[in-house]
């Protein structure tokens, strides 16, 4: 993978949490901190997430092996 994909990912979850956090108002830096562990965790379980299911649907032949990662 490139420096790319790990930069895009970077700005996705800043992004999302500070978004999260301007919503919600927070002021320290430990609610601050929590949400983004809370992003940064749902963030690489949608990932894995899809990981799995296209490894999923190539071993049921549904699709081809790379048609995601």
């Amino acid at each position: 993978m490139s420096a790319r994909f790990y930069w895009i990912s970077f700005l996705i979850v800043m992004g999302l949490t500070i978004l999260i956090s301007w919503v919600k108002q927070t002021r320290t830096r430990k609610e601050f901190s929590i949400i983004l562990l809370k992003v940064t965790l749902g963030f690489v379980g949608t990932v894995l997430a899809l990981w799995g299911l296209s490894n999923l649907l190539v071993a049921l032949g549904i699709s081809k092996s790379g048609f995601i990662l």
